[in-house]
């Protein structure tokens, strides 16, 4: 997960990975890294460093942390001579989290010292960002494919109708290409490396011609062993998560009115999120769905959303109304 943080008047002026590296004894309450450099820390981290991850499948596991991450965000953001003025914060949440879900981000934010929060679906931000008429009666369907989770829905007349979580994302799809690695080549790789392989030859293409050079540790002897990876050799992993995203959103459909299935025939579904950059996602999708593919380009229509909304009131008050 990352926090992405946009400003009024100046933008994105912070995007760095939800991460926060503490001093192994946590009584002490030490922060010692915060996103992009906390990250840093992963792979090496010191006897006497913990970096957490306090936020995840799109909920707060470790609050107190959330705090402490927040307000180093903050500093960040905010020159200290004004960090005690007014913060109004719209924060964009996933779909499917419970009241008291929703509750603990809001409580995190005002206890960041943030005075005024507003808490969104984050679908919303999206669709406006790509300039779809979320006032429209017209049923437009989403489908964020994440690190955890792929949320389902399906909104119109600024309305959730229907909303889906399954446990698949890009996380998930990884620990699939190295537990597929290990299985067949008897070759231990990293999450980071799965993450590699599938930007640069992952496809669902099923006869895609690229490889690429990793170096992971023989379960049997180890020793560090170099392997050449085709892309085919991790296709059945990528296409059967994909399979499984496109059965979901199949049955969401199944389940839809009629009216609801032709708008969503017409308009095709909006996808969104890192996995759909793999090489033949457009194709297979709609092979599998046989409905239009429409991509909506990440981070900077959820961050026009965001400002869409700070800037008009009225049209915060109807999402925060019917959701």
């Amino acid at each position: 997960y990352n926090t992405l943080i946009y400003k009024q008047g100046a933008g994105v002026v912070l995007k760095e990975p939800s991460l926060i590296a503490m001093s192994s004894n946590i009584k002490d309450k030490e922060v010692k890294a915060v996103g992009s450099d906390a990250h840093n820390l992963l792979t090496r981290t010191p006897k006497n460093i913990t970096v957490y991850s306090p936020i995840s499948k799109g909920v707060i596991h470790y609050e107190e942390l959330v705090v402490l991450m927040l307000k180093e965000f903050l500093k960040k953001v905010f020159p200290v001579k004004t960090f005690g003025q007014k913060i109004k914060a719209i924060l964009c949440v996933p779909l499917g989290i419970t009241q008291d879900e929703k509750k603990q981000f809001e409580i995190a934010c005002y206890k960041s010292e943030i005075t005024e929060v507003y808490i969104v679906p984050e679908v919303f931000t999206y669709a406006i960002g790509n300039k779809i008429d979320i006032k429209s009666k017209t049923s437009q369907f989403f489908v964020n494919i994440g690190a955890d989770t792929t949320s389902i829905s399906i909104i119109s007349n600024y309305t959730i109708l229907s909303g889906y979580n399954i446990s698949i994302g890009g996380s998930i799809i990884n620990s699939g290409i190295v537990r597929f690695i290990e299985n067949n080549y008897l070759i231990k790789i990293s999450q980071e490396q799965a993450e590699e392989l599938k930007i640069e030859i992952g496809s669902l293409f099923e006869n895609y011609d690229a490889k690429m050079t990793i170096v992971g540790i023989n379960t049997l002897t180890n020793n560090k062993e170099e392997l050449v990876v085709r892309a085919s050799d991790i296709y059945p992993v990528t296409s059967y998560y994909f399979s499984k995203i496109a059965e979901a959103i199949k049955s969401i459909i199944a389940s839809c009115k009629p009216e609801i299935v032709s708008d969503i025939t017409r308009f095709g579904i909006n996808y969104y999120g890192g996995s759909i950059e793999i090489a033949g996602f457009e194709q297979f999708m709609n092979s599998k769905t046989g409905i239009k593919v429409k991509f909506i380009e990440r981070p900077k229509h959820e961050i026009f959303g965001v400002k869409n909304l700070i800037n008009n009131t009225e049209r915060l008050r109807k999402i925060l109304k019917n959701n």
